[in-house]
Protein backbone atom coordinates (compact mmCIF):
# COMPACT_ATOMS: atom_id res chain seq x y z
CA UNK A 1 0.00 0.00 0.00
CA UNK A 2 3.25 2.33 0.70
CA UNK A 3 4.49 1.82 -2.96
CA UNK A 4 1.34 2.43 -4.71
CA UNK A 5 0.75 5.89 -2.35
CA UNK A 6 4.14 6.35 -3.84
CA UNK A 7 2.94 5.67 -6.92
CA UNK A 8 0.19 8.25 -6.88
CA UNK A 9 2.55 10.96 -5.51
CA UNK A 10 5.06 10.17 -8.01
CA UNK A 11 5.41 13.26 -10.69
CA UNK A 12 8.33 11.33 -12.67
CA UNK A 13 6.38 8.59 -15.24
CA UNK A 14 9.42 6.19 -15.68
CA UNK A 15 9.60 5.78 -11.61
CA UNK A 16 5.70 5.85 -11.26
CA UNK A 17 5.71 3.16 -14.38
CA UNK A 18 8.48 0.98 -12.29
CA UNK A 19 6.56 1.54 -9.06
CA UNK A 20 3.71 0.08 -10.56
CA UNK A 21 5.53 -2.83 -12.04
CA UNK A 22 6.61 -3.92 -8.69
CA UNK A 23 3.18 -3.88 -7.45
CA UNK A 24 2.20 -5.66 -9.80
CA UNK A 25 4.91 -8.47 -9.01
CA UNK A 26 3.74 -7.73 -5.68
CA UNK A 27 0.40 -8.88 -6.10
CA UNK A 28 1.26 -12.20 -7.87
CA UNK A 29 3.72 -13.10 -5.36
CA UNK A 30 1.25 -12.50 -2.33
CA UNK A 31 -1.41 -14.61 -4.47
CA UNK A 32 1.05 -17.62 -4.96
CA UNK A 33 1.44 -17.58 -1.26
CA UNK A 34 -1.83 -17.04 -0.27
CA UNK A 35 -2.24 -20.60 -2.43
CA UNK A 36 0.99 -22.01 -0.93
CA UNK A 37 -0.47 -21.77 2.54
CA UNK A 38 -3.74 -22.63 1.87
CA UNK A 39 -2.34 -26.07 0.07
CA UNK A 40 -0.63 -26.44 3.69
CA UNK A 41 -3.48 -25.79 5.69
CA UNK A 42 -5.44 -28.79 4.64
CA UNK A 43 -4.69 -32.06 6.46
CA UNK A 44 -3.81 -35.21 5.73
CA UNK A 45 -7.34 -36.68 6.40
CA UNK A 46 -8.63 -34.01 4.11
CA UNK A 47 -9.85 -35.51 0.54
CA UNK A 48 -7.77 -33.76 -2.22
CA UNK A 49 -10.07 -31.36 -4.20
CA UNK A 50 -10.84 -32.09 -7.58
CA UNK A 51 -8.86 -30.54 -10.63
CA UNK A 52 -12.01 -28.77 -11.69
CA UNK A 53 -12.29 -26.97 -8.22
CA UNK A 54 -8.20 -26.23 -8.13
CA UNK A 55 -8.19 -24.65 -11.95
CA UNK A 56 -11.49 -22.54 -11.01
CA UNK A 57 -9.57 -21.37 -7.69
CA UNK A 58 -6.58 -20.48 -9.71
CA UNK A 59 -9.11 -18.71 -11.81
CA UNK A 60 -10.56 -16.70 -8.73
CA UNK A 61 -7.21 -16.02 -7.49
CA UNK A 62 -5.90 -14.52 -10.62
CA UNK A 63 -9.34 -12.26 -10.87
CA UNK A 64 -7.65 -9.96 -8.13
CA UNK A 65 -4.44 -9.38 -10.06
CA UNK A 66 -6.03 -8.83 -13.05
CA UNK A 67 -8.63 -6.51 -12.03
CA UNK A 68 -11.25 -8.86 -13.80
CA UNK A 69 -12.12 -12.74 -13.68
CA UNK A 70 -10.84 -15.09 -16.94
CA UNK A 71 -13.78 -16.93 -18.39
CA UNK A 72 -13.72 -20.20 -18.14
CA UNK A 73 -15.57 -23.69 -19.78
CA UNK A 74 -14.25 -27.56 -19.15
CA UNK A 75 -14.79 -30.35 -21.71
CA UNK A 76 -15.07 -33.97 -20.89
CA UNK A 77 -14.36 -36.10 -17.47
CA UNK A 78 -11.57 -33.87 -15.55
CA UNK A 79 -11.93 -35.45 -12.20
CA UNK A 80 -12.57 -38.56 -13.22
CA UNK A 81 -10.25 -38.89 -15.76
CA UNK A 82 -7.24 -37.10 -15.50
CA UNK A 83 -4.22 -38.53 -13.15
CA UNK A 84 -2.74 -36.79 -10.24
CA UNK A 85 0.43 -36.21 -11.62
CA UNK A 86 -0.93 -34.94 -15.24
CA UNK A 87 -3.38 -32.51 -12.77
CA UNK A 88 -0.67 -31.17 -10.72
CA UNK A 89 1.35 -30.66 -13.59
CA UNK A 90 -1.96 -28.57 -15.77
CA UNK A 91 -2.56 -26.44 -12.73
CA UNK A 92 1.26 -25.21 -12.51
CA UNK A 93 1.03 -24.48 -16.17
CA UNK A 94 -2.32 -22.79 -15.98
CA UNK A 95 -0.67 -20.36 -12.76
CA UNK A 96 1.75 -19.56 -15.09
CA UNK A 97 0.36 -18.68 -18.69
CA UNK A 98 -2.38 -16.42 -16.18
CA UNK A 99 1.06 -15.00 -14.16
CA UNK A 100 2.32 -14.27 -17.65
CA UNK A 101 -0.39 -12.89 -18.75
CA UNK A 102 -0.92 -10.64 -16.35
CA UNK A 103 2.62 -9.37 -15.96
CA UNK A 104 3.30 -9.18 -19.93
CA UNK A 105 -0.26 -9.13 -22.02
CA UNK A 106 -1.55 -5.78 -20.72
CA UNK A 107 -4.89 -7.91 -21.28
CA UNK A 108 -8.61 -7.13 -21.04
CA UNK A 109 -10.12 -10.58 -21.22
CA UNK A 110 -8.45 -14.23 -20.71
CA UNK A 111 -10.32 -17.39 -21.55
CA UNK A 112 -9.57 -20.41 -19.82
CA UNK A 113 -10.51 -24.02 -21.42
CA UNK A 114 -9.68 -27.37 -20.18
CA UNK A 115 -10.25 -30.16 -22.43
CA UNK A 116 -10.12 -33.70 -21.09
CA UNK A 117 -11.38 -35.44 -24.28
CA UNK A 118 -8.18 -34.71 -26.45
CA UNK A 119 -6.37 -37.14 -28.59
CA UNK A 120 -2.82 -36.37 -28.75
CA UNK A 121 -0.79 -37.13 -31.65
CA UNK A 122 0.84 -40.56 -30.69
CA UNK A 123 -3.24 -41.66 -30.47
CA UNK A 124 -3.65 -41.42 -26.88
CA UNK A 125 -6.21 -40.26 -24.54
CA UNK A 126 -5.14 -35.96 -23.36
CA UNK A 127 -5.85 -33.11 -21.30
CA UNK A 128 -5.44 -29.58 -23.09
CA UNK A 129 -5.23 -26.90 -21.55
CA UNK A 130 -5.66 -23.24 -23.10
CA UNK A 131 -5.08 -20.32 -22.21
CA UNK A 132 -5.85 -16.98 -24.57
CA UNK A 133 -5.72 -13.56 -24.17
CA UNK A 134 -6.07 -10.05 -26.22
CA UNK A 135 -3.37 -8.64 -25.08
CA UNK A 136 -0.20 -7.04 -27.30
CA UNK A 137 1.18 -11.13 -27.99
CA UNK A 138 4.42 -12.02 -27.62
CA UNK A 139 7.11 -9.45 -28.12
CA UNK A 140 10.20 -10.21 -30.55
CA UNK A 141 13.18 -10.74 -28.58
CA UNK A 142 11.41 -11.31 -25.31
CA UNK A 143 13.06 -13.96 -22.10
CA UNK A 144 10.10 -16.73 -22.62
CA UNK A 145 11.61 -18.39 -19.86
CA UNK A 146 7.89 -19.44 -18.64
CA UNK A 147 7.28 -20.90 -21.69
CA UNK A 148 9.94 -22.90 -21.71
CA UNK A 149 9.45 -23.95 -18.44
CA UNK A 150 5.85 -24.58 -19.56
CA UNK A 151 7.04 -26.64 -22.71
CA UNK A 152 9.60 -28.79 -20.01
CA UNK A 153 6.75 -30.04 -17.83
CA UNK A 154 4.46 -30.99 -20.69
CA UNK A 155 7.19 -32.64 -22.35
CA UNK A 156 8.47 -34.74 -18.54
CA UNK A 157 4.94 -36.27 -19.30
CA UNK A 158 4.86 -37.33 -22.58
CA UNK A 159 2.98 -33.99 -24.11
CA UNK A 160 3.79 -30.94 -25.74
CA UNK A 161 2.95 -26.93 -24.94
CA UNK A 162 2.59 -24.09 -27.81
CA UNK A 163 1.85 -20.41 -28.46
CA UNK A 164 -0.50 -19.34 -31.26
CA UNK A 165 -2.67 -15.97 -32.01
CA UNK A 166 -5.01 -14.98 -29.01
CA UNK A 167 -8.74 -14.21 -28.91
CA UNK A 168 -8.29 -10.56 -29.79
CA UNK A 169 -9.07 -8.43 -33.02
CA UNK A 170 -7.28 -10.19 -35.84
CA UNK A 171 -6.01 -12.44 -33.91
CA UNK A 172 -4.24 -9.96 -31.54
CA UNK A 173 -2.62 -11.49 -28.44
CA UNK A 174 -1.46 -14.91 -27.51
CA UNK A 175 -3.10 -18.08 -27.00
CA UNK A 176 -0.63 -20.45 -25.06
CA UNK A 177 -1.69 -24.61 -25.27
CA UNK A 178 -0.39 -27.40 -22.67
CA UNK A 179 -1.42 -30.75 -23.17
CA UNK A 180 -0.37 -34.23 -21.89
CA UNK A 181 -1.34 -37.82 -21.61
CA UNK A 182 -4.37 -38.07 -19.27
Amino acid sequence: MMLEGAQRRSIVPAVREGVGKAVDELDVTIQEIRTAIFALQQGPAEAPSGLRTRVLREINMAAVPLGFKPAHRFLGAIDATVGELTGKNLIAALREALSNAFRHAEASRIEVVVDAGVTLPDGSAGVRLEVADDGIGLPAGGRRSGLRNLARRAESLGGASWCGPGIGEDGGGTTVVWEAPL
